[in-house]
């Protein structure tokens, strides 16, 4: 892999991460949409509804929740692949610029100050790790 496709590959738990707090966000938003379908009490016509407002919610909200566990296993899956191949860096302090940048999701700035790096040493110390990583995707081409 070059160094590009392995940040991609190395940005694919962050990328996942955040589809599983819209779904989560989406569960959510069913969730309250839901509370406010109530049955008509009243003996009045009100309009024109089939009685089966709650019902499709309930099954929205199914749904919404199975996408969302599928996405929370992608996310665990993509992870701990993740995890393998930054275990495989030896120098610490590189291990912990991978395990801040594609872990935690920390921009630069912030790894650079609570590392107490320049920003500009960071970065290279990130690429040169980067370019010594041997991802398992790398075996199977």
């Amino acid at each position: 892999m070059t160094y590009d496709e392995k940040i991609r590959w190395l940005r694919r738990y962050q990328e996942s991460l955040s589809r599983e707090k819209e779904l989560a966000q989406e569960v959510e938003r069913l969730h309250s949409e839901a509370y406010r379908v109530t049955p008509l009490l009243s003996g009045m016509p009100g309009g024109a509804s089939d009685g089966q407002a709650l019902p499709r919610a309930v099954e929205g909200i199914i749904k919404a929740k199975q996408e969302l566990e599928c996405q929370i296993n992608t996310c665990g899956a993509i992870r701990r692949e993740i995890v393998a191949a930054i275990e495989q860096v030896t120098d610490a302090r590189d291990h912990e610029i991978l395990r801040r940048r594609y872990l935690l999701g920390q921009k630069w700035e912030e790894i650079s100050v609570e590392m107490h790096y320049a920003y500009q040493h960071a970065c290279e110390r990130h690429k040169r790790a980067v370019c010594k990583m041997v991802i398992e995707s790398d075996t199977r081409r």
